[in-house]
């Protein structure tokens, strides 16, 4: 099969000759239609050493058809030829058939669910990493109300900052919020407010100066809001959440995507960072080290993901939609893109076959 391979850091190329995935007892394998690119993907292949090891898929969002089901998936939760859309971990140091950027690739049937009718293949791309970091972050880590269908109408409470709004993740995040009958405080540029508002967002707030930005989201919380996901965690998203969060030692809450250089800046703020890795419940190596396996993160997972079945038919995932050509040779222009920050408001998404 044709797959996208990282050789060295930064050094992508198309495998015209990719073996296709060998079926794991959990796992699902599945002909791939569309993928989906995140951050993700371009920081780990600039991390990728070889050192006697051999190229590996790159990619973690895919949607398309199964194939094969592993002998240990749940007796009629998947059958053959059902629409998924999953979560890959891409460049899995030891497994260099892991990715999602292929003819085929592989789903853990915990982090998989099926595509409703009215979700195209290209919509249902952009799921995998959505779902599996915002149900880490909001649910799992800040333990938000629980997400329903049932929930739009509801009074709203309590009032939640999601920074970097205009992501990817920050838009999955928004939609998630408001199904918890959250108020839903975002950071964006003016030019995104708007997108921002219609997806759910009550509020929106420029970040373009931190000083004022904190300032105007705490006095709006009148110095109240005790929870903050930081969808960025690079530059003053930190400093900016940690001035925004209540300054009632103890009662605030932080979670980021990326580790924290550094001391956070307040001590007094309970604050952490997830790791989609974690979710699939097995040990991995991260930047060179063994992480252990965490089998409460798959049991979580596999809650919210069955969860998400239903509330994903109620999100908007058109207008995170940004189609691209090329197939798979598309990909690697599509990850320079955005490494270099040109990708904003929703997520390059490409036809495989």
């Amino acid at each position: 099969m044709r797959a996208v391979k990282v050789s060295a850091a930064n050094q992508l190329t198309v495998d015209s000759s990719a073996p296709i995935p060998t079926l794991q007892p959990e796992y699902l394998l599945v002909r791939v239609s569309h993928v989906s690119l995140n951050p993700t993907d371009w920081k780990a292949a600039s991390r990728f050493n070889p050192d006697d090891i051999p190229p590996h898929t790159v990619g973690c969002d895919a949607s398309g058809q199964v194939v094969e089901i592993g002998d240990q998936v749940p007796p009629g939760r998947f059958r053959i030829g059902d629409r998924v859309a999953g979560l890959c971990y891409g460049i899995r140091l030891g497994h260099p058939a892991s990715g999602a950027f292929g003819e085929y690739c592989l789903f853990k049937a915990g982090l998989t669910i099926h595509v409703p009718d009215r979700i195209s293949d290209a919509e249902a791309a952009t799921l995998g990493v959505g779902i599996n970091i915002v149900g880490q972050a909001l649910y799992q880590t800040l333990r938000l109300p629980w997400p329903s269908v049932h929930n739009s109408n509801s009074t709203l409470s309590p009032t939640v900052l999601i920074y970097g709004g205009s992501t990817a993740t920050g838009l999955f995040a928004i939609q998630y919020a408001r199904l918890s009958c959250c108020h839903v405080l975002t950071t964006c540029s003016p030019r995104n407010a708007a997108k921002c508002k219609t997806l759910g967002a009550h509020e929106t707030f420029d970040y373009g100066d931190p000083v004022v930005c904190a300032t105007a989201i705490r006095k709006a919380t009148g110095n109240e809001l005790l929870y903050a996901f930081d969808c960025i965690s690079e530059g003053s998203s930190r400093q900016i959440c940690a001035d925004a969060l209540t300054s009632r030692s103890g009662a605030a809450h932080y979670v980021g995507v990326l580790p924290v250089a550094g001391p956070f800046p307040r001590n007094d703020v309970i604050h952490g960072w997830r790791s989609g890795y974690t979710a699939f419940g097995e040990a991995y190596n991260f930047a060179g080290k063994m992480q252990e396996a965490r089998p409460d993160d798959y049991a979580f997972a596999r809650e919210f993901w069955a969860a998400s079945n239903e509330l994903v038919t109620l999100l908007n995932l058109e207008a995170l939609v940004q189609k691209r050509d090329g197939g798979l040779d598309g990909i690697i222009r599509g990850l320079e893109e955005l490494r270099g920050g040109h990708v904003r408001g929703g997520k390059l998404v490409y036809r495989v076959q």
